[in-house]
């Protein structure tokens, strides 16, 4: 017989939630991933500056290929983290890039930083925290019974969520 994705033995169809160290090794992942991803469009135009400085094409310079390749390990990251943790976390620490981005490129490109700015990065920072902290369970679908009922059932079907 063979068991759904996720069942513990002798509990078919119970969904398995990721212990601790799992859960923590995918926020971690989760965390660098979006500070890559955060960095990557800052390094590529510091490369197409420094390209257009020297009055080459972009497509020959390091730091706009590092800004290329960082874009590209920071979603294979968060395709990492999606796969190791619930998607109800890893979301939100997906809005860390942008204050992470937004602070190196007032050091690499000198750009300034006014308090609105700074503002929104910690609001950004704070509100990721607060979903983390307050996100609910979420049910993991291991079977293909369950996967059904979700996909026609035409609402939410959780506590506080929209009913049709």
């Amino acid at each position: 017989m063979r068991m759904p994705v996720g069942a513990a033995a002798g509990e078919e169809g119970a969904a398995q939630s990721p212990g601790p160290a799992a859960v923590s090794l995918g926020l971690s992942v989760a965390v660098v991933s979006s500070l890559v991803n955060g960095s990557t469009f800052v390094l590529q135009k510091k490369g197409i500056v420094r390209a257009r400085g020297r009055g080459t094409s972009y497509l020959t310079d390091i730091v706009w290929w590092s800004g290329t390749i960082a874009m590209a390990l920071g979603q294979i990251g968060n395709f990492l983290a999606y796969t190791a943790v619930p998607t109800v976390l890893v979301t939100p620490l997906g809005a860390l890039g942008v204050p992470f981005g937004s602070i190196l490129a007032s050091y690499l490109l000198k750009e300034k930083l006014n308090i609105l700015g700074k503002l929104g990065c910690l609001l950004s920072c704070a509100g990721s925290v607060v979903l983390i902290i307050h996100s609910p369970k979420s049910e993991s679908v291991t079977t293909q019974a369950e996967l059904e009922e979700k996909l026609t059932n035409p609402g939410f079907s959780h506590a506080g969520g929209i009913l049709y």
